[in-house]
C-alpha cells in the first residue's frame, strides 16, 4: 500500500495512468446539454440503487413510489400477494394518469383516481369500470408497464432499460469480492435525511470522493480527529474500478473523546469511533488502512453503500436537473437492546446529519461559481483522483473525450 505517510505523496496516479494529471474540464457540470447526454447515455440504462432495503417491504401488498427524475419516471416497487418484490411503472394503461403518490404504503390493489381502473399487487389489470363501453378490450394485455428489479445482499435496484445491457451482478463487478461480505442483514433502519441542492449532481457528489477538504470544512463537527502530522487527511487507499465504481478508506486520528462522544463509544458503534483491525469487520479495508474510520464505496453512477465497524449508511445524489441534486441519506444501526444503545446511535446520527450538511454547504456556492464561467478546469490532486475517475467515466459514457 502506498500513501503519503510512507514517503510517496501521490501514489494513485501511477496505478491509474489512463486518468491523466491535467485539469478537468467543468463543461459537463454546468452544460444544460451534457446533461440531456447524461439522461440518455447513462441514467436510462443503469441499475439503480433505490437507498431501499428488500426487508423494508415485508408483508403483501407494501409498496414504496419512488421518482426519478433524472429519468423522466415514477417507479412502483410493491410485495405481491405471492411474496414476490416487483417493480413497475407508477402508470395506469388507461390514459397515463399515475397510480400512486411517492411515498410508501400499503394495500390490497391500486385504483387510479382518474376513472377507476384498478391493478392488483402483481400489477396486473383486475377491474375496468364500465368496461361494456370499449372495443375488444385485452385487459390482460394492459397490466402494469414492468420494470426490471433485482436485489444485491437485500438492496432494491431497477433498470429501466427495455433490455438492461448487464446484470445487476455484473454491474456490481469488484463489490461482489469486496463488500459482499458484510453483516448488512445485522442491522436495521435508524432514519433518513432528504436534501434539496441547487447544484449539478456531480458537484455534489464531489465533495464525498476525498477527505482534502476535511480540515477546513469539518473542523467544527470532527476537527478532534485530524492531527497535526496528518492535517489533510491523506487516503492512504483508494480502489478505481473500470466501470465506475469506486470504493475510498477514510481514517481518522485516534483522540480525546469528548464528554459526549465518550458517552456514545462507552455504548456501542458510533461514526467516529473507527475499527480495531484485530477485530475487523469482513467487506470492510479495515485491516488495510491504519486508524480506519469507514469505507465509502461509490456505485456508479450515483450512489453509495458505506460501511463502518458496527454501522452502515447508504446514500444516493439524485440528479433532476443540470443545476439541481437531491440528496437523500438512510442510515443503519443493529437494533438497540436497551437506552443506552440508543443514545449511542443518536450521537452518531447528528454526527453524520453534521457532516453530510456540512459538504453540502459547499455544494451550491461551487455551481454558482463555475456557472459564470470564471475558470474553465478544475485542477485536482492525486487525493482527488476519484473525482477525475468521475469525470472520466461520464464522458467516456456520452462519448465525449476529456482533457487532462
Amino acid at each position: 500500500m502506498s500513501s503519503p505517510a510512507n514517503g510517496n505523496p501521490r501514489p494513485f496516479a501511477p496505478r491509474y495512468p489512463q486518468l491523466g494529471t491535467g485539469p478537468v474540464p467543468v463543461t459537463s457540470a454546468v452544460d444544460p446539454a451534457y446533461f440531456e447526454l447524461e439522461r440518455e447515455r447513462i441514467f436510462r440504462g443503469m441499475w439503480i440503487n433505490l437507498i431501499l432495503r428488500d426487508s423494508e417491504l415485508p408483508e403483501p401488498g407494501d409498496y414504496v413510489v419512488r421518482h426519478l427524475e433524472a429519468q423522466d419516471a415514477t417507479v412502483l416497487v410493491v410485495r405481491g400477494d405471492d411474496g414476490r418484490l416487483r417493480a413497475f411503472h407508477n402508470v395506469c394503461t388507461h390514459r397515463g394518469n399515475q397510480l400512486a403518490p411517492q411515498g410508501a404504503g400499503h394495500c390490497a390493489g391500486f385504483q387510479c383516481g382518474f376513472h377507476g381502473w384498478t391493478f392488483d399487487t402483481r400489477g396486473r389489470l383486475v377491474f375496468v369500470s364500465d368496461e361494456q363501453r370499449f372495443h375488444a378490450l385485452d385487459k390482460a394485455a394492459l397490466g402494469l408497464p414492468p420494470v426490471h428489479l433485482d436485489t444485491w445482499r437485500g438492496f432494491v435496484f431497477v433498470n429501466l432499460a427495455r433490455r438492461p445491457a448487464q446484470s445487476l451482478e455484473q454491474a456490481m463487478s469488484e463489490f461482489n469480492a469486496d463488500l459482499k461480505p458484510y453483516p448488512f442483514e445485522r442491522m436495521v433502519l435508524a432514519g433518513r435525511y432528504r436534501y434539496t441542492v441547487n447544484a449539478n449532481w456531480k458537484v455534489t457528489m464531489n465533495a464525498f470522493q476525498e477527505s482534502y477538504h476535511g480540515a477546513f470544512v469539518h473542523k467544527l463537527s470532527v476537527g478532534q480527529c485530524i492531527s497535526p502530522q496528518d492535517p489533510y487527511l491523506a487516503v492512504q487507499r483508494i480502489k478505481l474500478q473500470e466501470n465506475g465504481n469506486q470504493s475510498i478508506s477514510v481514517h481518522l486520528a485516534p483522540h480525546a473523546p469528548s464528554p459526549a462522544e465518550k458517552l456514545a463509544f462507552d455504548f456501542g458503534a458510533t461514526f467516529t469511533q473507527g475499527g480495531d483491525a484485530t477485530t475487523a469487520f469482513p467487506g470492510t479495508a479495515q485491516h488495510e488502512v491504519r486508524d480506519w474510520g469507514f469505507d465509502l464505496n461509490i456505485i456508479f453512477p450515483y450512489s453509495r453503500i458505506n460501511v463502518g465497524a458496527g454501522w452502515y449508511y447508504v446514500d444516493a445524489f439524485w440528479p433532476v436537473a443540470h443545476d439541481r441534486t437531491v440528496y437523500e441519506l438512510a442510515y443503519y444501526f443493529p437494533m438497540p437492546q436497551r437506552a443506552s444503545e440508543m443514545i449511542s446511535q443518536e450521537y452518531s446520527k447528528i454526527v453524520l446529519r453534521d457532516l453530510s450538511r456540512e459538504d453540502l454547504a459547499t455544494n451550491e456556492a461551487t455551481h454558482r461559481s463555475l456557472r459564470s464561467g470564471a475558470i474553465g478546469q478544475m485542477v485536482l490532486s492525486d487525493q482527488e483522483i476519484a473525482v477525475r475517475h468521475l469525470y472520466h467515466t461520464v464522458a467516456a459514457r456520452c462519448g465525449r473525450e476529456l482533457a487532462g
